[in-house]
């Protein structure tokens, strides 16, 4: 049987109701409102308007049961606004339900709120943690549920029954139910990804003016140290000088040769003409990192250890680029930590990729300080600059590579960088494929 078309356009006009309340939310409301309380009492408002809207405009069949896509704007109110939002339209509903009047009203005012009211109580404090298809596969799953005990409790309702015209409207009404869901979430999503995107094309052209000063900032330093080198090579060959100042000179100059060096980082970093191109091999190239940032560990009391199960030669040009970023990495691990803590560093291999796992023991970081990783100006530490862990950033995604980085309060910290082989030249190992540093001792655990 055909459904009756100003029943479609009853069921139209509700998802338009929906539909218009939540891309004027995303687009302009959640832009303009940047505080979380603010969006989620705007947020509250709206989809009240299209329950209520919904409500007023229902189809109405049998025994006084309506059909409407109330459900749609309350589960949205639960997963984007938290469970105290939705808990305040749950009660509108009811209200709302109970003055509309009807026979179906106890199943439909209490029976499925707290039905509902259950099931957000139980997946709310899980959901933001799981991944994006997780979390829509549950917003659909409380969408069905909903839907499916509306229908048990309808035929279950003194024995009632449905007829074939009034099957028809409730296949109808489920598909459309769907199909309107399915744009909401499609809608949320398309908008927060163009806003991410929007914010990185921003960050881009902020880390993009930012390389330009360090490398302007190098230059006009550069010169100067040279300069001030060049002199003290010249008070070296004075003779009427005393051992202690001829030790100062010397200090002097290994501190100004430090300080080259960095600069010289710095700008082949930002300017990849100058790049060094020769092959080293990566298991090697670490092991020379961690020798190097040894000193640094020791100094702060921090094991360094060191394990490879790389079973492939991995070959890799710009060494000096991956190694600055690890060294970066590396270092602020070891400050991350207490006198006593450690260090790991591993290098692994799967079929397509390999990645290097930098963990350490420290106090960990809040999942507000991972999001702003990589972002230049942003440090944790005491004068610091964040430029350390953003050119980190800037390096691996430039080899091709993605950071990823995980973290538990009083735990530790793990940075993990993944490499795809494709980028690299790789070779047979005629080795044992179990590689551990001479000089500072293995992991034994071997844990990742």
């Amino acid at each position: 049987m055909i459904v009756n078309p100003a029943y479609l356009g009853i069921w139209l006009l509700q998802m338009v109701c929906i539909l218009f309340p939540m891309l004027l939310y995303q687009s302009f409301f959640r832009k303009k409102f940047g505080k979380k309380r603010i969006q989620k009492e705007i947020l509250a408002v709206l989809c009240g308007l299209s329950i209520i809207i919904c409500m007023t405009f229902p189809l109405s069949f049998g025994k006084g049961f309506i059909l409407d896509f109330r459900f749609i704007p309350l589960i949205i109110s639960f997963f984007y606004g938290g469970y105290s939002t939705g808990l305040v339209l749950t009660a509108l509903m009811m209200a709302y339900r109970f003055l509309i009047g009807g026979i179906g009203m106890y199943i439909e005012g209490l029976g499925i709120p707290f039905f509902s009211l259950i099931i957000f109580a139980i997946i709310l404090p899980r959901y933001d943690k799981w991944e994006q298809k997780k979390q829509v596969f549950f917003t659909y799953l409380c969408l069905t549920l909903s839907i499916i005990f509306l229908i048990l409790e309808t035929r279950d309702f003194k024995g009632y029954t449905f007829t074939q015209h009034e099957m028809t409207h409730w296949i109808t009404f489920c598909i459309l139910n769907y199909i309107t869901f399915w744009m909401v979430i499609y809608l949320q999503t398309s908008l927060k990804e163009m806003e991410e995107m929007g914010t990185k094309v921003i960050q881009f052209e902020k880390n993009h003016a930012l390389n330009h000063l360090i490398v302007y900032l190098s230059q006009q330093i550069y010169t100067p140290i040279l300069s001030v080198k060049d002199s003290l090579k010249s008070l070296e060959k004075d003779s009427t000088l005393s051992p202690k100042q001829a030790n100062t000179i010397i200090h002097a100059t290994a501190n100004l040769n430090k300080a080259e060096h960095s600069l010289k980082d710095y700008m082949t970093l930002l300017d990849p003409v100058e790049n060094d191109h020769e092959e080293v091999e990566l298991t090697s190239m670490l092991q020379e990192t961690i020798e190097v940032i040894n000193p640094f560990a020791l100094l702060n009391n921090v094991e360094l250890h060191f394990l490879s199960t790389a079973e492939s030669h991995l070959l890799i040009k710009d060494f000096s680029l991956l190694r600055f970023a690890l060294i970066n990495i590396i270092k602020n691990g070891v400050e991350a930590c207490s006198p006593g803590g450690r260090v790991d560093v591993f290098l692994h291999e799967l079929i397509d990729q390999f990645y290097i796992i930098v963990e350490d023991n420290g106090p960990g970081l809040s999942a507000d300080i991972i999001s702003r990783l990589g972002t230049p100006i942003h440090s944790e530490k005491q004068n610091g600059t964040g430029l350390g862990i953003s050119t980190a950033y800037k390096i691996t995604e430039s080899l091709g590579g993605k950071v990823e980085v995980e973290s538990k309060t009083n735990v530790g910290t793990t940075f993990s960088l993944y490499f795809p082989k494709r980028n690299f030249i790789v070779t047979n190992k005629s080795t044992s494929a179990l590689f551990s540093t001479d000089r500072l001792k293995t992991n034994p655990e071997g844990r990742s």
